[in-house]
């Protein structure tokens, strides 16, 4: 048998850590035996890793192992008409190489899903032994963490739909055959995804200071941690240990197995889930094996079998590099435990917040030294809470800003320990073996006048005021119970089912939607709104933890800290009582809990400290905007950029059925203090014909400033009998503004058509860094190519 891996690190807009990534994966897999092949650079060019797939796969047999890995940006494309979020119909997904911006309407560079499933399908044809292994996103717009500055590993904007559609096309003329694919999933490779569908994979300076991936950095150091003779782990085992690693430093990325994840770690055998862990006598402490392994520490609680009998519980008090010891607790503390005896968990601690205490802090230091939820951070800690002493008092503060108005020292511990129990909300996973395969799937829309609006359930940007809903669909064989935790923007816990405090019952095959009214029937969705605690003055997340369930559970454990039911509570209303309970670290008998499935989802969205823009009205054929980002919350340098329109060719010319034509172009710049300014541009076409190839007078069509965002808009309309006249154009929005331009256009002619809209934003510099492929436009009638240039010397943004 010959083990294989294919290790492709793509390092594009921005990204600096595929080279670690690769590096740390390559010294584990050599370690294991594998034969490496190392793609970066030109050598992970779109042909570059086609090639080397192609020639894994022929190098493989029947009893070869094989890894395919990848590091770098994940990307998208959509079909508006079918596709509103991520994933949905209408919506193909790609990997990034580094030739990615040469890419032409006849040379796409991306490698779609589609392909590396149909790539996968052939090498699982020669080996079943298969592992595919991806840190980077799924969907979601460029942006940074809002907690930690960690660089999200997706392009900065969505791949056009047309070029999407143009690439499927030319692949099934070529004769990519769909029909080998399981629609399923591949039933014989191993899937190992950095995050949810939906959600962003963050890249970040490591405990070591080298900038990895959250994800590949966490495997690399549970892979490195287990040595390959001391036994079997299967890879659901290892990635629920990596899933605790990633949520630690990073609450909304959660990696996941997909396929046959009971398989051991390289191999084809099947692992037992760990739903006990060994235990044993070692003088005074009982051993619990591999639960270190596995994330225990000290502080969590399991309960200790034999059979069918309890003997009594453990509280982890120390740990080695495998195991967690502590003395046994029960009628019998010093019982020789017999052979086979097992350990299940019953709760875990919740992790301490790190707070870095600055001068002034008083007797708050002390608090902190006392509390099992705290713990004090070195200045350089990342992730840390800081408090720093001002004029009025003493304030909180993390990466984003400050937490908290001034106030004295002492009184910020409540809200130490509110942030401390939302983080370790934020981080709730399931148990080891414990899992609950839920076929569930989550929507979140913005709800209009009683109308849902679809948006992604990662990355969404939403106002004080605007309301939300969220949709599980149950599209499973069993009922499931399921509670909705909202993480606010002041770490406040709510529980959002107040009504069935226990879990909202879903039967099997249909949904449920919590923000409507079960009695009425209507839709008023969930307002949201600011905190008075935290000052307004940056964009902060907001996160909705899903619990589902085989079981009920009463999460209102968590909001009343620690309420005792007339019932027996299970392992989940344990965990949820303790961290409830925060000013307590009693032990709850383990004979007064019981096991019970449980799966864990986050959805979160950025809320603005600031009203919501007007919606614009104007429709428009082609419309490129990205999705929604929170606005920058520090002023950038200013780029100067060249909007320039070179020609436009004219396919039919039957909207107006005229030969006389105008093209008004509007561009609206948004400064970072949010005040916008306009420009409009009008060009004029006389005798056009089909076919015909028209210059555009007056290039470019806008030269000027820009700091926050670039929005284009573009009309076709009959040359009126009376000109249009822009002088009126007011607003103080860019949607304002195009929605009064058009008003102008409208009341000059009775036939003006929307053709184009876009925008772009600093983080991808304003279009300037767009492919070739991306700055044509083709609409029913027209195709043209709007190109934006930064003007050289006069742009210290992009210096260097």
């Amino acid at each position: 048998m010959v083990r294989r891996a294919l290790l492709i690190g793509s390092a594009t807009e921005g990204l600096r850590g595929p080279g670690h990534d690769t590096a740390a994966m390559a010294a584990v897999l050599a370690r294991r035996g594998f034969q490496l092949v190392v793609c970066d650079g030109e050598n992970a060019s779109r042909a570059g890793i086609l090639d080397a797939y192609e020639r894994l796969i022929g190098q493989s047999r029947p009893d070869d192992a094989a890894v395919v890995y990848y590091s770098g940006h994940g990307t998208y494309a959509k079909d508006p008409s079918l596709a509103d979020g991520m994933p949905g119909p209408g919506v193909v997904q790609f990997i990034v190489p580094t030739d990615y911006e040469e890419s032409t309407e006849d040379d796409f560079r991306g490698i779609a899903n589609v392909e590396l499933s149909f790539l996968l399908s052939k090498l699982t044809e020669r080996t079943r032994n298969c592992a595919v292994i991806l840190d980077c996103c799924h969907s979601g717009t460029m942006s940074r963490d809002l907690e930690t500055g960690a660089v999200a590993r997706v392009w900065p904007r969505a791949v056009p739909g047309y070029l999407a559609r143009a690439h499927l096309d030319a692949l099934h003329r070529n004769g990519l055959d769909l029909s080998r694919l399981n629609a399923a999933g591949n039933p014989d490779a191993v899937r190992i995804v950095a995050c949810a569908p939906d959600q962003k994979a963050y890249e970040a300076h490591n405990a070591d200071d080298v900038i990895m991936g959250y994800f590949t950095d966490a495997l690399t150091r549970v892979l490195g941690a287990l040595d390959p003779e001391s036994g079997r782990f299967s890879w659901a085992t290892v990635i629920d240990r990596v899933r605790q690693l990633v949520l630690e430093r990073c609450g909304v990325q959660r990696p996941e197995v997909e396929g046959p994840g009971e398989r051991e770690l390289f191999g084809t055998g099947q692992v037992e889930q760990v739903a006990y862990l060994p235990a044993s006598r070692q003088r005074r402490w009982v051993r619990i094996a591999g639960a270190r392994l596995l994330g225990y520490g000290k502080g969590d609680e399991f309960a200790i079998h034999h059979e069918d009998d309890l003997l009594g519980a453990v509280v982890v008090e120390w740990t080695d590099g495998h195991s967690a010891f502590g003395e046994l607790r029960g009628p019998e503390p010093g019982l020789e435990l017999p052979v086979g005896a097992r350990a299940q968990v019953v709760s875990t601690a919740m992790p301490a917040l790190p707070v870095f205490l600055g001068t002034g802090s008083g007797s708050l230091a002390k608090h902190v030294e006392e509390d099992p939820a705290l713990r004090a951070a070195a200045a350089e800690e990342t992730g840390s809470v800081r408090v720093l002493a001002g004029p009025g008092g003493s304030v909180l503060h993390d990466a984003i800003g400050p937490l908290s108005h001034p106030k004295p020292a002492e009184h910020l511990l409540g809200d130490l320990k509110r942030i401390a129990r939302a983080r370790a909300v934020l981080r709730l996973s399931e148990d080891p073996g414990m899992a609950l395969p839920a076929q569930v799937r989550l929507e979140l829309a913005r709800v209009v006048d009683g109308v849902p609006q679809p948006l992604p359930t990662s990355g969404a940007v939403l106002h004080p005021g605007q309301a939300v809903c969220v949709v599980v669909h149950n599209d499973g064989e069993q009922y499931l119970y399921v509670s909705l935790l909202d993480v606010g923007i002041s770490s406040q816990v709510t529980l959002l089912n107040p009504a069935h405090p226990s879990g909202v019952a879903i039967a099997p095959g249909t949904k449920y939607v919590f923000g409507g009214d079960d009695v009425t029937g209507a839709l008023p969705g969930l307002e949201l709104g600011w905190p008075s605690s935290v000052p307004p003055e940056h964009p902060r997340r907001e996160s909705i933890v899903v619990l589902i369930g085989e079981d009920r559970a009463d999460a209102v454990l968590l909001q009343q800290g620690g309420v005792r039911t007339g019932s027996t509570p299970n392992r989940l209303e344990q965990q949820l009582r303790r961290w409830g309970a925060h000013d307590s670290r009693e032990l709850i008998t383990p004979a007064l809990t019981r096991p019970v499935r449980f799966a864990v989802r986050t959805i979160d969205f950025a809320v603005v400290p600031a009203p919501a823009p007007g919606a614009e009205r104007a429709v428009f054929e082609v419309d490129d905007r990205p999705a929604p980002v929170a606005p920058s919350s520090e002023a950038g340098a200013p780029s100067t950029v060249v909007v320039r329109l070179p020609a436009l060719v004219v396919h039919h010319n039957r909207t107006f059925r005229s030969r006389d034509f105008r093209l008004d172009t509007l561009v609206v710049t948004t400064a970072a203090d949010g005040n916008t300014s306009h420009h409009v541009h009008t060009a004029r076409f006389s005798g056009a014909v089909d076919g015909t190839r028209l210059a555009v007078e007056g290039n470019p069509l806008f030269r000027g400033e820009v700091r926050e965002r670039l929005d284009v808009a573009m009309w076709v309309s009959p040359v009126p009998e009376v000109d249009a006249d822009f002088s009126a154009v007011s607003g103080k929005s860019a949607a304002e503004i195009i929605d009064s331009v058009e008003a102008v256009l409208s009341a000059s002619s009775s036939r003006v058509a929307g053709l184009y809209r876009a925008g772009f934003l600093a983080g991808e510099r304003f279009g300037t860094a767009r492919p070739a492929a991306e700055t044509r436009v083709r609409t029913a009638d027209f195709t043209f190519d709007l190109t934006i240039e930064r003007e050289p010397g006069r742009d210290p943004s992009f210096l260097g």
